[in-house]
């Protein structure tokens, strides 16, 4: 135990070495020197597992070393006399300070201090090493007895000064100062996340094999600990940063001409230090590549070392990591291979790249039922592949694993640090909700406090929204907040630095400045009738229907009147990943950039709002569910998105297919709406979107536009649904709706302050209300009404053996993976009580399964799965084999 503690150390002593952008920033935030940073998180870890010196844990091996006390199996470990390790270190650290510390002083730690801010900085920085298992931990009352035989303390506190003799922590002179205490604090849950991947790393036996020979600590620590710890970080990449690539300008680095965002962030004139962008510009102005510019930048200028891409839906993840796949190498100098990771599906890991931040370890023995071992946890944690692209140079996922950063969620300090020294991107913000808003707020302000920039890309960003994320990322910088002024301007350009707040009105380039018409069907035949004329006119078109449900009755009817019903495809969230992503691909070869007039002809896609979002589709003819301004300003963005010919071929020239409209499914405008005037025609739509104020505002303001014009009016439609002026406008009859509507978006703020951790506590069970189990992401991220649950597909082969769904040479498993609301898992059979013991084995095997539900899909039920409907509920009559004939 003494060996692995400084094992740990050495891992930490390199990890936060002087010379690394990590120390140097968190030093800097701390007011410390690197060294003196970097030697009281050394210290910290030497102790971090001064618990296990208690009898109770000790008695949990029987080595044959006689040398050692005998165990006694009589002691109950993990119980309130004889608490979990992690805790006993913090009962032991309270002990000291009644007793020996309080005696001799804290000079017998090197520390020629008596103040009371020196012992409370003691608690803190301690408190956050033995918090290593993944959440805090509380040493209890005063009167709670040392853990352990005196003897036990005794080893302990010899252990202790022994460490401390020749470690040497610099301490800090500024500990009586309680503002400076206060913030560093804050500051706790970094070092806490540095503390747990420490932990991990220095529990591997491959790098730090266990030794029971006898050796003096000292020399352990020179000869052994330190070489090992020093190799194991330079395998796993973590010894010599990544150099950035000289940025060449758009033209040189992409190959085209810049759009004028995009020369704008060639051109920008660099400020040192953290910064947060927000780029607003409409749908197919190289957002995107506006903000690959100015991670290119921060790489070059060493303010970042890394990039994460957060996007709303597994969609949107899917095509932005199809974008930096064939970007991200070139960012950085010579033959470096950055690792990137995807979080979700794992589908296009390149073989070339290193596809594991960190291997899988060798198991140690279990401590117990209620104990886990650091490689163990390290195991369970990585087994999800989302969680690598937090860790990875470059990782690709959705929001929701940053968002997790900031929620009581076990090990949420590894996200914390896998965003630190990252930029993060976060791609179509406009799409969080108010719960999801406020904690992307929490994001902020934690990813500026640790030193870490920011971009955010939006086409349709409400000012208000805007005004509270640059008010967040200001006080994570301590900085006074400059309110955001309101301007009409669009496309904006913002940039916060330390030094100031920009706000730059841009053009937009001329392909993208555009008017859309609008035109509204009240019923849903006419809506099929306009699809199928389209079809048999050669053209392309778009459903997009606001329900799962909606869409599947929608392409089921479609398939009978089509012409051709093999050119009707459906899109939605319940497909497998391997199907989605071949629905993905086949979405973009058929209605693509680059897609012609014959791959088009007659093809007509029904989609959820999956769609809406990052594809680059490009369609003749697109119908969508009433929804709300932003959502179908996007859903707009899809049509005639490329320049074409009349037959759909792509052409450099203006376009000459017949001015785009969007056609509305929505119910007949009413200046005096009642309150069924959505349910009672769009019961779906109605159930999804309930402010129906919002939606009739929408409906009111595209009427009275006649259509959107982008970006002349961009600022005018969004603002006339969200805008502080706009609840006015609503009806009476709609009003009612309208304001349970802003109290259970202010009741979801609410609720996302409250589950947020308050980082001001520092790192300490005062920071949460209960902290939760990492099972499942949508449990905290997403305010919904139920949770989502992952479901696996299995099916049995001839042998009786469980295999995956998909069948594929890698991530077979998360390839057979999709997301469903509770209520409709519930809906699946129970696992066959006669196939428990192959499903214990299987779990056993993948332990990343154990995150979801197992579905044995060929079993007869009341659902079904089939590659053209995913997953879908079986009608009464019939059996399930006749339905899928």
């Amino acid at each position: 135990m003494p060996f692995h503690s400084l094992d740990v150390a050495a891992v930490g002593y390199h990890l936060l070495a002087p010379h690394t952008v990590r120390c140097q920033e968190l030093a800097a935030s701390m007011s410390l020197k690197p060294e003196q940073l970097q030697s009281l998180f050394v210290f910290s870890l030497a102790v971090h597992d001064l618990g296990k010196f208690a009898r109770a844990f000790q008695s949990l091996a029987e080595p044959e070393l006689p040398e050692l006390v005998a165990p006694d199996s009589s002691l109950a470990y993990g119980t309130a006399e004889w608490p979990h390790h992690s805790e006993a270190g913090a009962v032991f650290l309270k002990a000291f300070l009644k007793s020996e510390l309080k005696h001799h002083g804290l000079q017998v730690w090197g520390w020629p201090e008596t103040s009371n801010g020196a012992k409370d900085f003691l608690r803190v920085m301690l408190g956050m090493a033995f918090g290593h298992h993944g959440k805090p931990v509380d040493a209890g009352s005063n009167k709670r007895p040392s853990p352990g035989f005196p003897e036990d303390h005794q080893a302990a506190w010899e252990y202790a000064c022994e460490v401390a003799s020749w470690l040497r922590p610099q301490w800090p002179e500024q500990a009586q100062d309680k503002d400076w205490l206060k913030h560093f604090k804050t500051m706790t849950w970094h070092l806490a996340g540095f503390a747990v991947l420490a932990d991990w790393l220095g529990s591997d036996q491959s790098a730090f094999p266990y030794q029971s020979s006898p050796q003096a600590l000292d020399d352990y620590w020179q000869t052994r600990a330190l070489p090992q710890a020093e190799q194991a970080l330079t395998r796993l990449g973590f010894g010599k940063p990544l150099t950035a690539s000289f940025f060449p300008g758009v033209r040189s680095f992409f190959g085209f001409e810049p759009t004028p965002l995009q020369q704008w962030a060639q051109d920008l004139a660099w400020q040192p230090g953290p910064q947060l962008f927000v780029l607003e510009d409409v749908t197919g102005a190289g957002k995107t590549e506006a903000a690959m510019v100015l991670v290119h930048r921060l790489l070059e200028h060493r303010q970042a070392q890394g990039v994460y891409f957060g996007l709303p839906t597994m969609a949107t993840s899917n095509a932005m990591y199809g974008r930096v796949a064939n970007t991200y190498r070139r960012w950085f100098a010579g033959e470096q291979v950055p690792n990137l990771v995807l979080a979700h599906g794992a589908r296009h890991l390149n073989p070339g790249f290193v596809q594991s931040v960190i291997a899988e370890q060798r198991r140690d023995h279990a401590y117990g039922d209620e104990e886990q071992t650091a490689s163990a946890a390290c195991n369970q944690w990585f087994a999800d592949s989302r969680k690598k692209a937090l860790l990875a140079d470059v990782g690709v996922g959705t929001v929701d694993q940053a968002l997790m950063a900031v929620l009581p969620f076990k090990h949420q300090t590894l996200r914390l640090i896998g965003l630190a020294n990252k930029v993060l991107v976060v791609d179509e913000v406009h799409a969080c909700d108010d719960y999801m808003a406020r904690l992307l707020e929490e994001v902020l302000r934690a990813h500026a406090q640790q030193g870490g920039s920011a971009i955010l890309l939006t086409a349709t960003l409400p000012h208000a929204m805007k005004r509270s994320l640059v008010a967040a990322y200001q006080r994570g910088r301590g900085l006074n907040a400059e309110t955001v002024k309101e301007l009409a301007a669009f496309p904006l350009a913002t940039r916060v630095t330390d030094q100031s707040l920009e706000q730059t009105p841009l053009a937009t380039r001329d392909s993208v400045i555009r008017r859309v018409e609008v035109e509204t069907f009240n019923e849903a035949e006419a809506v099929i009738d306009h699809l199928v004329g389209t079809a048999e006119r050669g053209q392309c078109g778009c459903w997009i229907r606001n329900t799962v449900d909606d869409a599947i009755a929608a392409y089921q009817t479609l398939r009978e009147r089509a012409p051709d019903p093999s050119k009707v495809m459906l899109f939605h969230s319940r497909f497998v990943m391997a199907d989605r992503q071949a629905i993905e691909q086949a979405a973009l070869e058929r209605f693509g950039k680059t897609s012609t007039a014959e791959s088009r002809a007659g093809w007509i896609l029904v989609s959820t709002q999956v769609v809406e979002q990052s594809l680059d589709l490009d369609f003749d003819q697109m119908i969508s569910d009433l929804a709300p301004m932003d959502l179908l300003i996007q859903r707009a963005g899809r049509l005639h998105r490329h320049r074409r010919d009349a037959l759909g071929n792509p052409i450099d020239t203006d376009d000459q297919r017949q001015p785009p409209v969007l056609h509305l499914l929505a119910p007949s405008y009413d200046d005096q709406p009642g309150p069924d005037w959505l349910s009672a025609h769009l019961p779906g739509s109605g159930a999804v979107y309930r402010d129906h104020g919002q939606l009739w505002l929408t409906l009111k303001t595209l009427r009275d536009e006649g259509g959107i014009d982008m970006p002349g009016r961009a600022r005018h439609l969004i603002e006339s649904v969200f805008g502080d002026d706009a609840e006015a406008q609503i009806p009476e009859g709609l009003q009612q709706r309208h304001l349970d509507q802003e109290g259970e978006r202010s009741s979801h703020r609410a609720m996302a302050g409250f589950n947020r951790l308050d980082m001001e506590q520092g790192y300490s069970v005062k920071a949460s209300h209960g902290w939760m189990d990492d099972v499942n992401i949508d449990i905290g991220t997403r305010l919904n009404e139920e949770p989502s649950i992952t479901v696996t597909l299995v099916r049995q082969d001839e042998g009786g053996m469980l295999k995956p769904w998909v069948e594929a040479e890698q991530f077979a498993w998360e390839l057979s993976q999709l997301q469903v609301r509770e209520s409709l898992a519930r809906r699946l059979p129970e696992w066959p009580q006669a196939l428990a013991a192959e499903r214990d084995s299987l779990t056993e095997r993948y332990p990343g399964l154990k995150f979801s539900r197992l579905w044995l899909a060929e079993e007869e039920s009341s659902m079904d799965y089939s590659q053209e409907m995913g997953l879908h509920r079986v009608p009464r009559i019939g059996r399930k084999d006749e339905n899928n004939a």
